[in-house]
């Protein structure tokens, strides 16, 4: 299970508390756009990917400030973005903050508080669904969303999975629209590419193919 289908996104104090109370390992990281920030979540990805039964939650900042507040609050850890601070039982184990966040602190660290044998896998129902897929084809079909922004909207999804997706839900999302380019491809191109296919007559109306994509997907 890759790290991507385990992450929460933890915006105000009460996902906090509900994140921490129904994982038994759980890491928060607080994280901004800075450069560190961004060095900092390639080691927790480098470290986590292989341990799926620790959930991790991201409060970005500042924009989730006070889900960041409640966890300094809750913990008594001050608060650092970037943060890493790894919890059992929602009792935090170990943080560390800013260039602190680098194999040399955070793998040891992670050697010595998580337990040898790895536990039940975690999984976000949110993300590893197809729940955001459904929802902006029933819009569409609804006629709530014109086409092109459908077709906007369903593509920037698909794009930010791409890389994660398995071969089989990214194969039946990848059905709706020609793209010969895979998990590759850019929005822009496969846009262009279904108005060529629509002009040309090559392709059956979008509505007609969304209405046949949501049948397949079921509930």
């Amino acid at each position: 299970m890759s790290l991507h289908e385990r992450v929460f996104a933890l915006k105000t104090p009460q996902e906090v508390d509900a994140f921490l109370e129904q994982y038994e390992l759980a890491a928060i990281c607080k994280a901004s756009t800075s450069d560190k920030t961004l060095e900092a979540l390639r080691y927790v990805e480098k470290y986590l990917e292989p341990r799926p039964d620790v959930a991790l939650g991201i409060i970005r900042i500042p924009e989730d400030r006070p889900a960041a507040d409640h966890v300094e609050a809750r913990t008594g850890i001050q608060h650092h973005s970037p943060q890493f601070i790894l919890f059992r039982q929602a009792r935090p184990l170990f943080d560390l903050d800013n260039w602190k966040i680098n194999p040399d602190y955070l793998e040891p660290l992670l050697l010595q508080w998580l337990p040898i044998q790895i536990g039940r896998p975690v999984y976000n129902p949110a993300v590893v669904g197809l729940q955001a897929y459904t929802r902006l084809l029933d819009r569409f079909i609804a006629g709530e969303l014109s086409e092109e922004r459908f077709q906007w909207a369903y593509l920037d999804q698909l794009k930010k999975e791409a890389s994660w997706r398995s071969d089989s839900d990214f194969e039946l999302l990848n059905s709706l629209f020609p793209n010969p380019d895979g998990r590759a491809f850019t929005p822009a191109k496969v846009v262009a590419l279904e108005f060529q296919a629509q002009l040309s007559g090559q392709a059956a109306p979008l509505l007609e193919r969304a209405r046949a994509l949501r049948a397949r997907m079921g509930l």
